[in-house]
């Protein structure tokens, strides 16, 4: 989300907000202890990966040689549970990377992710979600920070939360809210200007005339603060939606945003479609223009979520199984950033790619092997900030069901 502007806030409005997550996370948590407890024999998943990758570019330098390979060990799990009209589900990833030179980017991360999808007897509806995720932080990722070669670890955290209530259930008209709230930190102090906190409040009126169409108008409101200073920022955007689901092998949903905030004002909105037109195919593409941080929760590939004024990206994933154990994977995508620096109040842009294939083969019932190719390009107003990178490697993979 672009900062906008500085308001005057008192201290003590954070605290509500810190607590949010965590007590999402308990509610999910104890749900998911008595879902288990009463489900057994549900499905449910454990296995372990491991990984070789070589990156000839890992700083995401512009000249300067700096290849390695680095090996990752990897432990997963997860269930999803059906208790009559409810659903509960988890996952997670528990992540060790060891690089063969460069041993200070040795790092532990995680992936957790769970939800709970509700529902009453009557028209009340609704989902919880939370996520929390640590990672290494891609190097050179930003326009606001000089590059470094330091172990920089990158924390997510995002909670959300929505309700639907018929209008009545004799009509296709539906009232749906939601409220999420986002964190990011890093460990670099150096980049405490991109740590954030975030909230955004939806209030609307969907229109579902069949189960294949669905329509909707919303308005919503989004406020955060970075953590360095005492700098603020807020958006209003008025959100159309709709969604068409054809015969369960395309599924399209858009949005469109009349946003306004101090500094912008404009047309942003999203394409989301997936295609599945046999039993081989699967594709899916993805056209947006948004701020930064939205771009990023979007899951625009090679996109930070700095404080970017705005992000036209189009991506395209596509998969195709060969045979019943051979499958091929292919993606691209573009994504074009106008930026604007808080700190210079100067304005500039930069571009992205990226491409990637791979090839994966289940072996056993258990047991998949496989490979992948992966390159990103950039280029900016800067030499100090355009750089070509690729990764390439192989893993194995055993999973229990």
């Amino acid at each position: 989300m672009t900062p906008l502007h500085r308001l005057p806030r008192p201290r003590s409005s954070r605290a509500p907000l810190k607590a949010v997550p965590w007590m999402l996370a308990a509610g999910l948590l104890g749900a998911s202890a008595g879902a288990w407890a009463q489900s057994s024999g549900e499905p449910w998943y454990l296995g372990a990966a491991l990984s070789q990758q070589y990156a000839n570019n890992v700083f995401r330098a512009n000249s300067a040689e700096n290849s390695d390979q680095y090996t990752t060990l990897t432990l997963l799990g997860g269930g999803d549970v059906r208790l009559g009209r409810q659903r509960l589900y988890a996952s997670t990833k528990w992540m060790d990377n060891r690089y063969n030179h460069n041993e200070q980017l040795n790092n532990r991360g995680f992936d957790i992710r769970t939800g709970l999808d509700w529902q009453t007897v009557g028209d009340l509806s609704g989902n919880l979600t939370y996520l929390r995720k640590r990672y290494l932080a891609d190097y050179n990722a930003t326009s606001q920070i000089a590059p470094t070669t330091e172990r920089n670890i990158q924390t997510d955290q995002s909670a959300e939360g929505t309700v639907r209530l018929g209008l009545p259930s004799t009509t296709p008209l539906a009232l749906e809210g939601g409220y999420v709230y986002r964190t990011r930190d890093y460990s670099l102090a150096s980049y405490v200007s991109q740590e954030y906190r975030q909230g955004a409040t939806s209030l609307g009126l969907t229109y579902s005339p069949s189960s294949q169409w669905r329509f909707g108008v919303a308005g919503r409101y989004t406020k955060g603060h970075t953590t360095d200073t005492d700098f603020e920022y807020s958006r209003k955007d008025l959100d159309l939606t709709a969604g068409w689901t054809l015969t369960g092998s395309s599924n399209l949903n858009a949005r469109i945003s009349r946003s306004r905030a101090d500094g912008f004002d404009g047309v942003t909105g999203a394409l989301i479609w997936d295609w599945r037109p046999g039993g081989r195919w699967n594709l899916s593409t993805q056209i947006s223009r948004d701020t930064g941080v939205e771009t990023y929760y979007l899951g625009v590939s090679n996109v930070v979520s700095d404080y970017n004024r705005i992000t036209t990206s189009a991506q395209i994933q596509g998969t195709y199984r060969l045979t019943g154990k051979l499958s091929l994977t292919a993606g691209g995508g573009y994504s074009r950033v106008s930026r604007d620096d808080r700190s210079l109040n100067t304005g500039y842009s930069d571009s992205s790619r990226f491409y990637n294939a791979g090839i994966s083969w289940q072996a056993t019932r258990a047991v998949t092997v496989g490979c992948s190719y992966n390159r990103q390009s950039r280029n900016s107003y800067s030499l100090l900030y355009t750089y070509d990178a690729y990764t390439a490697g192989c893993y194995v993979q055993g999973v229990i069901q």
